[in-house]
């Protein structure tokens, strides 16, 4: 068991650019293990989880257990204690890439590189630090979400459209009215017509998975969602 101070992990990144080794902290600040595999679902093509190496063998962490991602290091929602029960991976998995150079995904990686590249040549732009910012209020309140449902409903957590409301730039699917989902990336007005109806039959989405699969979203789209959405329960 490792525990080390407070570090920077780096600018959030993309699952598709997760280095070998890549340290994984639990809620706790203790480090699990490092990153061995990434995994997804090849139907879909959305990120499916991860292989911890571990002290104790290797762990399958399923891809809602990930809290964050960034350059330099996985943040999970579990405490170290947890990870020990964790599931060994199965024989038979999904590997989206083993994380050599040769059979890494490039257009993919390419398509996030052109959509950081800006943070990258110039970290010091104002721009950019209004941005991380954003992106540091985002991770309080998905993390509010995930940990307090009911004080983020009580907080407005992704509901931009109410006065006040402590949205967190996302966007409640559970909650938020039309016009907002209207907004969500991939999203138009029918699309998000479509989803308040299934929303009411189904009382809610619990998670962003679900929506995808009930609205039958490309991979694509899903993971464009990813860091915009939470499903607060209904």
């Amino acid at each position: 068991m490792r525990i080390l101070p407070a570090m920077d992990e780096g600018p959030p990144s993309s699952y598709l650019l997760l280095a070998d080794h890549t340290p994984v902290y639990c809620s706790d600040g203790i480090i699990a293990g490092t990153v061995k595999e990434v995994l997804r679902e090849p139907e879909r093509d959305i990120f499916d989880g991860l292989v911890v190496a571990t002290p104790t063998g290797d762990r399958y962490l399923a891809a809602e257990l990930v809290a964050a991602i960034h350059e330099r290091g996985v943040d999970i929602t579990l405490p170290y204690e947890q990870t020990a029960d964790l599931p060994a991976p199965t024989r038979h998995r999904h590997i989206k890439y083993d994380l050599t150079v040769e059979n890494r995904p490039w257009m993919e990686v390419l398509h996030w590189l052109s959509e950081h590249l800006a943070e990258l040549l110039h970290p010091n732009d104002p721009r950019l630090a209004r941005a991380r910012a954003h992106l540091a209020e985002r991770e309080k309140a998905r993390k509010l979400a995930r940990e307090n449902p009911q004080l983020a409903l009580e907080a407005g957590v992704g509901r931009p459209d109410l006065p006040g409301s402590y949205h967190g730039g996302l966007i409640d699917v559970n909650h938020a009215p039309v016009e907002v989902i209207a907004t969500l990336p991939s999203f138009d007005a029918d699309v998000a017509r479509r989803l308040v109806a299934v929303r009411e039959q189904i009382d809610g989405f619990s998670s962003v998975e679900d929506l995808g699969s009930v609205l039958e979203l490309t991979g694509d789209q899903v993971e464009r969602l990813r860091t915009h959405v939470v499903c607060l329960p209904r």
